[in-house]
């Protein structure tokens, strides 16, 4: 299994919390986990979902506005923007906030071209009207969006999510036949020829989900109503579309450039402790993901067979974990604030959460520089990450 595939077929549990596939029975538990997870924005915006379910509608707006300054924080302009639409249908904007948000917009750091010249030109009313007529949907893995032949209504933006085209010549017989040629399609990419207006267009590609994936769409008729009101953002449409066909194709998917070394599983083992003078601690191997200075989880290997996870909640654990950067193991004592069964490709196994208690400066300062160190010791534990891969 090369790098890539082994990327993109890893469910962290950050992942399968944002997608849903892993999910908390109450807001107490899922409010443990965010000290888990504490600058992961896709994490903290599922929170902001969970509690607008529950109508506790100003922790949801909190939730969304952190998520949305986290998501800004890390150059991700579309995510930010789906965030603050979601804080603003709970609670709408004064228009000084809904400046300042544009104006943070425009501010961001991104090199996701061509959306980033798209987005950032856009003048404050036009981003007002364009940002409230998008409409969030989302698909499982295996599903087709859009198929050949179909007409050409709707602009795709891709919040998260990696997504297959496969484009086929203007010929029925083509696309009967299979002769299509396949590309990938990941977050801040877009698809959906709509443009030019005036011409009635038909797909030219299938496009399907390849992981669980989240979209924003407008419709060509709302699009250009609004292009209407403000001649400007005709341009930018037009532009977006005459980018995206002149910008250079790379060969890294940005899921594996864009993984930072804290999300990848790192071998460890752990030791349970439960209270009373007759209780032995139990022992496993297995393996960190999304490992942070507030907390990790940690996957149990194959050997866990001791009753339900639920019932670990409360206990007391030493992790020990070897780091790439420390030349020494570091063992810090945790509390387990939740226990689950998950799901994969190898069959079913337990994940815990642990919150991480206080710790010695030494050990924290090894872990601080492990979650944001330099580029050499990211291509250092990819290379290393990959060797726990299983051919």
């Amino acid at each position: 299994m090369n790098m890539r595939a082994a990327m993109e077929n890893q469910d962290s549990i950050a992942k399968r919390i944002i997608e849903g596939s892993l999910t908390f029975d109450s807001v107490k538990d899922f409010e443990n986990t965010l000290a888990i997870f504490p600058n992961n924005p896709g994490v903290h915006r599922t929170y902001g979902d969970m509690l607008a379910g529950t109508k506790n509608v100003d922790a949801a707006v909190r939730a969304y506005r952190k998520a949305c300054r986290l998501f800004a924080d890390q150059g991700m302009m579309l995510q930010a923007m789906v965030a603050k639409i979601l804080e603003w249908r709970l609670a709408p904007p004064s228009h000084e906030k809904a400046r300042r948000f544009h104006a943070t917009l425009r501010r961001i750091e991104s090199d996701d071209l061509p959306l980033k010249g798209f987005i950032t030109q856009m003048t404050y009313p036009e981003m007002i009207a364009f940002m409230m007529k998008l409409v969030r949907v989302r698909f499982p893995a295996q599903r087709r969006i859009k198929k050949y032949g179909d007409l050409e209504d709707h602009l795709y933006f891709i919040v998260s999510g990696v997504l297959k085209e496969t484009s086929y010549p203007p010929t029925e017989e083509s696309a009967d036949q299979g002769n299509g040629t396949s590309r990938d399609l990941v977050e801040n990419q877009f698809f959906g020829k709509i443009y030019p207006f005036d011409q009635e267009k038909r797909s030219c590609s299938d496009v399907e989900t390849i992981t669980h994936s989240e979209l924003v769409k407008i419709s060509s008729q709302r699009l250009q109503a609004i292009c209407q009101e403000y001649p400007k953002l005709e341009t930018l449409v037009k532009a977006l579309y005459e980018e995206k066909d002149q910008a250079p194709g790379t060969d890294t998917s940005p899921a594996v450039r864009k993984t930072t070394r804290h999300q990848l599983p790192t071998k460890a083992n752990i030791k349970i402790f439960f209270k009373g003078p007759n209780n032995s601690p139990l022992v496993f191997d297995g393996f960190t993901e999304d490992i942070s200075v507030g907390g990790t989880c940690f996957v149990l290997g194959d050997t866990y067979r001791i009753g339900p996870p639920g019932e670990l909640v409360g206990a007391t654990a030493k992790l020990q974990v070897s780091l790439p950067n420390a030349g020494e193991s570091l063992n810090i004592l945790s509390n387990i604030v939740w226990g689950k069964e998950i799901t994969g490709q190898n069959g079913t196994s337990v994940a815990l959460g642990l919150q991480f208690k206080e710790m010695d400066p030494h050990t924290q300062a090894q872990l601080s520089e492990y979650c944001s160190g330099s580029d050499g010791e990211q291509n250092l534990i990819l290379s290393l990450w990959e060797s726990y891969i299983k051919p």
